[in-house]
C-alpha cells in the first residue's frame, strides 16, 4: 500500500510521495478596515508585482499564474534561476516583481529582465 500525504489545509488535495499537484489554487487576500490583532497572526510585506507560483519537478520549471496560467515563456530567466536551487521538488507561491535601484518593487518594471 502507497503512503499518501495531506497537502495544506484547506486545499482538499491528496499528495503521494514523489509527486507535486500541477497546480495549487492560492489563498488570497481580503481587504478589510484594519489589521487583526493577536499572536496567532502573521503579517507580511505587499511587494509590487504579479503574485506567482514556481513549480519544480526534476527537470522542468514552470512560473504560474494565480489562475493556473503558465508564464514560463515570458520570463524564461525567472524560471531557469529555480535549477540552481538543491531541490528535485518544490512549490512555491511568492511574488514575481522588478526591483528598482533604490530598493523598492515596482509592477512597471519587467521582472524578467532584472
Amino acid at each position: 500500500m502507497r503512503k499518501r500525504l495531506l497537502a495544506p489545509r484547506g486545499t482538499g488535495l491528496t499528495i503521494s510521495p514523489g509527486s507535486l499537484p500541477r497546480w495549487v489554487k492560492p489563498q488570497l487576500c481580503k481587504l478589510v478596515d484594519e489589521p487583526p490583532d493577536g499572536s496567532e497572526w502573521l503579517h507580511e510585506i505587499k511587494y509590487d508585482g504579479y503574485r506567482m507560483h514556481a513549480r519544480l519537478d526534476h527537470a522542468k520549471a514552470q512560473l504560474l499564474t494565480r489562475t493556473g496560467l503558465d508564464w514560463t515563456p515570458k520570463y524564461p530567466p525567472v524560471a531557469s534561476a529555480l535549477f540552481v536551487l538543491p531541490l528535485q521538488q518544490a512549490y512555491f507561491d511568492g511574488e514575481l516583481c522588478g526591483i528598482r535601484p533604490h530598493g523598492k518593487t515596482s509592477i512597471q518594471l519587467d521582472p524578467g529582465s532584472v
